[in-house]
Order: structure tokens, then C-alpha cells, then sequence
């Protein structure tokens, strides 16, 4: 497509009937990338298929919707086996980047216990808004956080995501740039996008265009080759269309831009 970065499309690990699809997308050239959220026990079933599929890829770990939550201290044992099945499927795949979540309802100094537990550099992790949409508060979704994450020398790499950073600027009472700015001092490995409600503090996945977001903005933040993944959501009956959507949008917005 021509465009200035590397564009990610976001898939879970047991989405393995949307490979065909997928591999036909890649190859008029509508993203460059496979960002893979892992369902935890899906590694015996589906890696194959993921490894037929030659293109790059990033792991994402499972994050508390599906068990694995590194701000409680009675998970663990849960959340390292749910690591371990990442891992595998990042060796699978010779993924050198698997992003973690920080956790909810716990102590930020508990991830940090936990992140040098699971002892990976290729651990990302990834900003968070303060509210889930659970009502759970989450943990990693300050600049300060991070800092005290690298100050303790267990942050080897770092995910930007706009819309997280929206959320928890609306939650502290400052502007979303302020956020994304402080984070950016860690040069993220990975930038996420959707559209979204500039005034709220849950999060919410909108297709580029359909909220108020500032893309423009956000996307000049994105160095050139970065790795952006699309966060947008799409309809099940027709296939990748929105996604396909999404990327013309994004076309647009990087046009306007010249």
C-alpha cells in the first residue's frame, strides 16, 4: 500500500479459518504483519497452521480476560503457565517481540516481581487505561509506572497504544499527548491504533473514522517503519472488509500529511 510503517493485523490464535483470507490480504500488500493474541491451550491445535503461514510475527500474551493477571500475587502459578504456552508459540513462529499486560486490582510492584519471574527480554509492555472495562483498575497505565518499571530493570521493551493513552488521560486530568509524549521516551516497539471517544475512561475499539479521536496527531508520533497495529473491530460476516476499510482511511490520513 505504499504506506510510510508496518502495519499489523490483529489475530487470536484460534482464528486459524481467517488464514487463507489473511494470506490473500498480505499479498496485495494491506499489512505487513500478524500480531497474534494468544487463547490459552490453542498451541497443540493451531501452531501449525500459524507456521505455514510465512510472515512475521508479534505474540501477544493473554491478558485477565483470559486468566493470566501479573498484579495478583495468587496467580502466579496460572500466569506462568499461561508464559509458557506464549513462549512456544513465539519459538514457533521466531517472534522477537510478545507484549504482556500489567495487570488489574494489585500493586504495580507486584508486575514487576512477576515480569522478573517470567525472565524474557522479548516482554513489551504495554500502556494500560486506569479504568477497565470491568471497572477494574488497572496497573501500567501511568508514565510514572513505566519509570519505575525501568528504573528496576525489567523493562525491555514497551507498547504505545494511543487509545489506552486516551483513556488514562482522561482519568488523571491531562491531555493524551502528555501521556503518549512521556511514553515515547521508551521508544515503544509497537504502536496500537483504533478510533475511539476522546472523553472517555474506558476503553473502547472504534474503526478509524467512526469516533473523535486525533489520528493525525497520533500518527505523527509513529517513526517511519514503525510497527503500527490496527485495533479496530470487525464484523464476522464480512470477513476483513472493515479492516480493508480501515487501511484506505489510513491512506487518506497519511495523504493529507505530505
Amino acid at each position: 500500500m505504499g504506506l510510510p510503517v508496518k502495519i499489523g493485523l490483529k489475530l487470536y490464535s484460534t482464528n486459524t479459518s481467517f488464514i487463507s483470507e489473511a494470506k490473500a490480504l498480505q499479498e496485495r500488500g494491506f499489512f505487513d504483519y500478524i500480531e497474534l493474541y494468544i487463547i490459552p491451550d490453542s498451541f497443540v491445535v493451531t501452531s501449525s497452521k500459524w507456521i505455514d503461514f510465512d510472515i512475521k510475527y508479534i505474540i501477544h500474551s493473554p491478558h485477565s480476560i483470559h486468566g493470566m493477571n501479573l498484579a495478583q500475587t495468587r496467580k502466579r502459578e496460572a500466569n506462568q503457565r499461561c508464559f509458557i504456552e506464549t513462549q512456544r508459540f513465539a519459538d514457533a513462529l521466531g517472534a522477537d517481540i510478545i507484549i504482556v499486560h500489567g495487570g488489574n486490582n494489585g500493586p504495580f510492584d507486584e508486575t514487576i516481581s512477576q515480569l522478573v519471574m517470567l525472565n524474557d527480554k522479548r516482554i513489551a509492555l504495554e500502556n494500560k487505561p486506569k479504568i477497565g472495562i470491568h471497572n477494574e483498575i488497572c496497573v501500567g497505565w501511568s508514565p510514572s509506572e513505566f519509570h519505575k518499571a525501568a528504573e528496576a530493570g525489567v523493562l525491555n521493551g514497551t507498547v504505545l497504544d494511543f487509545g489506552h493513552a486516551v483513556c488514562a488521560a482522561n482519568s488523571s486530568g491531562t491531555d493524551a499527548m502528555n501521556i503518549v509524549r512521556e511514553l515515547m521516551v521508551y521508544n515503544p516497539k509497537v504502536f496500537h491504533l483504533s478510533d475511539g471517544d476522546s472523553f472517555s475512561e474506558k476503553d473502547v475499539h472504534y474503526n478509524l473514522g467512526k469516533g473523535d479521536f486525533r489520528l493525525a496527531e497520533f500518527l505523527s508520533i509513529v517513526p517511519d517503519s514503525g510497527l503500527l497495529t490496527i485495533e479496530t473491530p470487525r464484523d464476522p460476516l464480512k470477513g476483513f472488509e472493515d479492516f480493508i476499510n480501515d487501511i484506505n482511511f489510513l491512506n487518506e490520513l497519511f495523504r493529507e500529511k505530505k
